[in-house]
């Protein structure tokens, strides 16, 4: 990141991204491939929290989508250009899904009584699955064949881009890096107090609420706020005046990733608490800022380069 604008702010192919959306969906799959595997084991808990790669995912998307949104902010189209991207990338193959399962329910399994209340279909077609799944307290439920659960993670992604363009379109850069710090500090307080609504701990409503997953979407936003002011390139000059160490805030993020990791490792392998959503969201924050170093050494970016990471990611979407 040397030359101060570098390949991800202004958004020119990024292999490392590839290699990132190809890390969090392997962590997923392992996620749901070792559910019945190793039970009551500190290993078991470690690789079943193979979920977090939904953390890693929602900063990438934050960073991405805040990227595109600061570099059109002045085009007169800026709305319209937005919502006709996101809707030509999501709608066709989410509605072909969703329209599957219905088809499975409805014609092979001859159980339309199914698709009544938090189970109703219009919670799906309308991006809000993950609000549904909140209200019932559970994952809903449709087809023995085939499962619809797991996208409740675009409804939220959904429901960040209804309003998230407005809030980059309204405020200035330095106002925004400073909502995107608010956001991810108070979200593990707004799980907590989702959480006492709900009556429940570690309740689905402060698992897939939008507004309860906004570290991980603004860790990404701040990133690329924070590229785009090129402050990165001000703190890098003003440390090295001071201290003559290069490269100071890859220096700096190193040592931040290493100590968020052992933290999240210990929390994962120990117990559970709303602050492993927000530490997630900063270990991956900090993974993504490394994976952007274009030292030809640079360790987290060369592992992400990976050609089957970079496989993975490629299709990770569908």
């Amino acid at each position: 990141m040397s030359d101060g604008k570098n390949a991800a702010a202004s958004h020119g192919k990024v292999p490392a991204l590839d290699g990132l959306r190809g890390l969090a969906i392997l962590m997923v799959m392992v996620s749901h491939f070792i559910f019945m595997s190793w039970p009551n084991t500190m290993w078991y808990r470690v690789l079943q929290s193979g979920w977090l790669g939904v953390d890693l995912f929602f900063v990438l998307s934050g960073f991405l989508i805040t990227g595109i949104l600061i570099g059109s902010r002045e085009r007169a189209d800026y709305f319209r250009r937005f919502y006709k991207r996101r809707a030509l990338r999501i709608f066709p193959l989410y509605f072909f899904a969703i329209l599957v399962v219905w088809l499975c329910v409805v014609l092979i399994e001859r159980a339309p009584e199914r698709l009544q209340g938090w189970d109703s279909w219009g919670w799906y077609v309308f991006f809000s699955s993950n609000i549904a799944m909140a209200f019932k307290g559970d994952w809903t439920w449709h087809s023995n064949f085939l499962d619809a659960n797991h996208l409740w993670s675009i409804a939220v992604e959904e429901q960040f881009y209804i309003l998230w363009p407005l809030v980059v379109w309204l405020l200035p850069n330095r106002i925004l890096l400073i909502v995107c710090a608010l956001l991810v500090h108070f979200s593990t307080p707004v799980r907590y107090f989702t959480d006492e609504q709900f009556g429940q701990n570690f309740s689905m409503a402060s698992y897939m609420l939008t507004y309860c997953r906004m570290d991980g979407l603004a860790a990404g936003g701040f990133l690329a706020v924070w590229l785009r002011l090129n402050w990165h390139e001000r703190l890098r000059e003003l440390a090295h005046k001071h201290t003559r160490i290069p490269d100071f805030d890859i220096w700096l993020v190193r040592g931040l990733l290493l100590w968020l990791s052992v933290r999240l490792f210990d929390g994962l392998a120990h117990g559970h608490t709303q602050y492993m959503g927000t530490l997630s969201a900063l270990v991956f924050a900090a993974m993504l800022y490394l994976a952007l170093n274009p030292h030809p050494t640079a360790l987290v970016r060369r592992f992400c380069e990976n050609d089957f990471l970079q496989h993975m990611g490629k299709y990770s979407y569908g």
